[in-house]
């Protein structure tokens, strides 16, 4: 039997929201300094983890971690340095903006400031995380670094994740209001 509900489906709009989300996640991406790290790694300063964090608030941990994932992962795919890490980069991306959008809640569209700040701070902690824990893993039993070795290789890229946490966080408390604004204005229409 069909279900006739649209319960399970995206509707247009939302398609396109994840579309535009991913874009901008895409695009933000390109803003960045990169940092050599090791043997052939590459760490980043960037803006993009702001908009995957602006994802998960503005469209739910769901729709915002997909808009976060595919953005990010597809700027992985066309660059060389990145191109292996880009499943990586969707997971983790996505469970980014799934956490800050499930912290922002269901009325995220009406979150006041210490919340989205909330929500950024905890997403951006979940992607360090993991982001960290893989490069560790990578350098201890891909490249059969000695433990301590692998540390000291994380440890810049430890660094620059906090710097692209402490400017996520921020972005994140500026624009959040705006975001919601237009989101809820396009809803309206």
């Amino acid at each position: 039997m069909q279900n006739t509900k649209n319960s399970n489906k995206y509707s247009t709009r939302q398609i396109a929201f994840i579309g535009v989300m991913a874009a901008i996640v895409f695009v933000s991406n390109y803003i960045q300094i990169k940092i050599p790290v090791g043997f052939n790694d590459m760490t980043r300063i960037h803006v993009a983890n702001a908009f995957c964090l602006l994802a998960g608030i503005v469209l739910g941990p769901v729709q915002g971690g997909l808009a976060a994932g595919i953005g990010s992962a597809l700027y992985d795919v066309l660059d060389p340095v990145y191109i292996t890490s880009a499943p990586f980069t969707f997971v983790f991306k996505f469970l980014m903006a799934w956490v800050a959008g499930a912290v922002a809640g269901e009325d995220h569209l009406n979150i006041k400031n210490a919340r989205a700040l909330m929500a950024a701070f905890l997403g951006q902690a979940t992607y360090i995380v993991l982001y960290i824990g893989k490069k560790f893993i990578t350098y201890v039993f891909f490249h059969g670094e000695p433990v301590n070795v692998a540390i000291g290789l994380c440890i810049s890229s430890f660094t620059a994740s906090l710097l692209n946490a402490v400017i996520s966080v921020i972005v994140v408390g500026l624009l959040a209001p705006v975001f919601c604004k237009i989101v809820k204005s396009v809803h309206k229409g």
